[in-house]
């Protein structure tokens, strides 16, 4: 087990009570067992486990979350068109092709920039192997159908630890989005620079968070997706030096250094995204009237 957060690939949770000593107990491997397998059938006490191991219990828990009904909602062709997981063998032959080699050109990016992701600290199981990933582009669109229909959007796929924060700025974009106040051929340049970004960001998780299941997850980075998103929509970044500007009790700024001050070494906060809806229109308003001056 990996004693750096930096490498752990868990999402969140709570330990209650730390004192019970729950984590070295299944680190340890004698009170707490963990068996990384499914059970196949149950029978009386006894569980039969796909490893072919018969485990015998006294109770059962289940608590195995929620499945989305997105997996239900779509046909396997229609999943593979809206940037969903669907098995590799149910891709054709020229798209699986085209995707594993720019997963591969990605995952190269990916190594050079980063050459400590080549060194996990342990071997980890690759889950999911068969799916191809998420296709999301900033997690929410489909490249294929991006630019020229701008009518679907996928909220909530990305896996995060500041959900509130994240689901108003995914919010605010994505309604920008379909609205067409989004200029796309800004941020990409087409359909097939967005399909290479999707694949980059792709391989940075895979990599930094190995061993995960086949979800987009930003734990440690989400506060980086939220500054891209906002860039995306022309916003301030710099929540909190915007904040303090704002506030009516700043006092003096020392000729800019407070506000630095406070950007760099104040925790940042949920309410330091408040108002950025009124900012955005703000943004656009100023826009049409820089046209009507032309």
């Amino acid at each position: 087990m990996p004693r750096s957060l930096f490498w752990s690939p868990a999402g969140t949770s709570f330990i209650h009570n730390p004192d019970l000593g729950v984590i070295e107990a299944i680190d340890q491997g004698e009170r707490i067992h963990v068996a990384r397998t499914t059970i196949t059938s149950m029978k009386g006490r006894t569980l039969q486990l796909s490893n072919q191991s018969p485990l015998k219990v006294d109770a059962v828990v289940f608590a195995i979350g929620w499945e989305s009904p997105i997996n239900r909602m779509f046909t396997t062709e229609l999943k593979a068109e809206l940037g969903l997981p669907v098995p590799w063998d149910r891709l054709s032959t020229s798209e699986a092709k085209y995707w594993k080699n720019l997963d591969a050109l990605a995952d190269k990016e990916i190594l050079d920039l980063y050459p400590i992701f080549a060194n996990p600290p342990c071997k980890y199981i690759e889950r999911d192997a068969g799916y191809a990933p998420f296709r999301l582009f900033r997690g929410l669109v489909p490249p294929t159908m991006a630019v020229a229909h701008r009518n679907i959007v996928f909220l909530g796929r990305l896996g995060n630890v500041q959900q509130t924060s994240l689901a108003e700025i995914n919010a605010l974009w994505s309604v920008a989005y379909v609205e067409g106040l989004l200029p796309l051929e800004k941020l990409v340049k087409d359909e097939d620079a967005m399909k290479r970004e999707v694949a980059l960001v792709s391989a940075f998780m895979k990599r930094r968070y190995p061993g995960r299941r086949n979800i987009p997850i930003a734990l440690l980075e989400v506060r980086d997706w939220m500054d891209v998103m906002l860039r995306d929509l022309g916003l301030r970044t710099d929540r909190n030096r915007l904040a303090w500007e704002r506030s009516a009790n700043k006092g003096f700024g020392w000729f800019g250094l407070k506000g630095w001050v406070v950007e760099w070494f104040k925790p940042y906060e949920p309410v330091v995204y408040k108002g950025i809806v009124g900012e955005f229109l703000e943004r656009l308003n100023q826009q049409d009237d820089g046209k009507k001056t032309r």
